[in-house]
């Protein structure tokens, strides 16, 4: 296993009732469907080619922050309005689970803890998703960016699928793969946890950024951790 728990919290977890996790780069790997967005929205409205270094800060951040730093001289919902049309063109042959999420799931599930999704993907896009892996009974609560004002960083998302999962934060764990998810997960007081394969947050920029509890580097270090 790696990284796996600093010295902020106690190893002992044995309080753990529910497990939360993000959706983007973390569960579902939707890197070239988000690529593929960018470059298509910003080359037709900009006339440019949108550069890697500049489509991965937008990844953990809300679309329309993103929208206004990349496109500034452009109608911003015009500009969401191209990005959310051509995505869910392309959606489904543009994702893919990672290694190990479906079975993390199932045996969470299994030895009785209460999973949920708390993601800034909107509702549709969340469910379609989901539905398209079979995936849609593994969760006992989603929330999605279509049920909140209210985004990562800040920790209310998390507090409210607690509230819904009737579980408090220290019987939680928080999976994510942006520096938005470990703040969000810290400031609710979840025991946070980073996945290694990250592209929003990668070990070369993790320096002055919030320590998570723990970092893994496969899903099913989660069981282990659990001691499922």
């Amino acid at each position: 296993m790696s990284e796996i728990i600093t010295q902020k919290k106690a190893l002992d977890l044995s309080q753990i009732n529910a497990v939360l996790f993000d959706f983007d780069g973390t569960l579902m790997d939707t890197y070239d469907l988000i690529s593929a967005s960018w470059r298509h929205t910003v080359g037709a409205l900009a006339g440019r080619r949108v550069s890697d270094d500049e489509i991965r800060l937008t990844l953990g951040e809300m679309l329309e922050d993103s929208m206004r730093r990349l496109l500034p001289g452009v109608e911003t919902g015009r500009a969401m309005d191209l990005f959310r049309g051509y995505q869910r063109g392309i959606f489904l042959d543009r994702i893919r689970l990672f290694d190990g999420a479906e079975e993390v799931l199932r045996a969470l599930r299994e030895a009785g803890y209460r999973t949920a999704l708390v993601t800034s993907r909107l509702k549709g896009s969340t469910e379609r998703g989901l539905e398209h892996f079979g995936m849609t009974g593994l969760f006992d609560a989603v929330l999605t960016a279509s049920d909140t004002d209210v985004f990562k960083p800040d920790p209310t998302p998390i507090n409210m699928i607690l509230e819904r999962l009737g579980s408090d934060p220290g019987e939680a764990v928080y999976v994510g793969d942006a520096k938005q998810d470990i703040e969000a997960g810290l400031a609710a007081g979840v025991f946070t946890v980073l996945v290694d394969w990250s592209l929003a947050l990668p070990p070369e920029e993790r320096a002055g950024c919030p320590e998570p509890d723990a970092v893994i580097e496969d899903l099913r270090e989660i069981l282990k951790l659990l001691g499922v």
